[in-house]
C-alpha cells in the first residue's frame, strides 16, 4: 500500500508490530522454551511502553478527532473497532496481565489482525479524506511525540 509522508512513521510503527507479532506467534509455537517466551513477553511490554502507546494516543487523539468530525457512519464503525482494539491490546499487554502461552497467542494474533486493519481501512481512509492540515498535524506528533 502506498502511504502518504504524514502517516509514514505510524505505518513503521506498524511495520515493527508485525515483526514482534510475527516472533510472538513463533515463540508460542515452542511451548516448552520458557525463556524463549519469556524473551517475546519482555519485547513486547517494553514495545508497549516505549512505541504503543504514544502511537495509540496520535491515532485516538488527531487520527480519530478528524475523521470524526466528517461524520460518516462507515468511519465512526472503523473508529469503534480501533478503539476496542487498542483497548483489548492495552489489557493484554499491561503488567498485570496472565503471561501463558495461550495469552501471548491472542496477542500475536491480535496485534497482526490490527495492524492490517488500520494499514487497509483507517489510514486508507485517512489520506483520502483528511486534509494537509490536520496531516501535517499527525507527522508533527509522530516526530515529537
Amino acid at each position: 500500500m502506498k502511504r502518504i509522508a504524514a502517516l509514514k512513521s505510524l505505518s513503521m510503527d506498524h511495520h515493527h508490530g508485525l515483526v514482534l507479532a510475527r516472533e510472538a506467534k513463533a515463540a508460542a509455537k515452542t511451548e516448552s522454551d520458557v525463556l524463549e517466551q519469556q524473551r517475546i513477553w519482555s519485547k513486547l511490554e517494553a514495545h508497549a511502553v516505549t512505541v504503543l502507546e504514544s502511537h495509540f494516543k496520535i491515532e485516538e487523539t488527531l487520527l480519530a478527532s478528524a475523521l470524526s468530525a466528517l461524520k460518516d457512519p462507515h468511519i465512526t464503525t472503523i473508529l469503534e473497532r480501533m478503539y476496542k482494539e487498542h483497548a483489548t491490546l492495552r489489557t493484554l499487554l499491561s503488567l498485570g496481565s496472565p503471561r501463558t502461552t495461550a495469552q501471548l497467542i491472542q496477542v500475536s494474533e491480535l496485534l497482526a489482525l490490527h495492524i492490517r486493519f488500520e494499514e487497509r481501512e483507517l489510514f486508507e481512509l485517512a489520506q483520502t479524506r483528511l486534509d494537509q492540515q490536520v496531516l501535517d498535524a499527525i507527522a508533527q506528533a509522530t516526530h515529537h511525540g
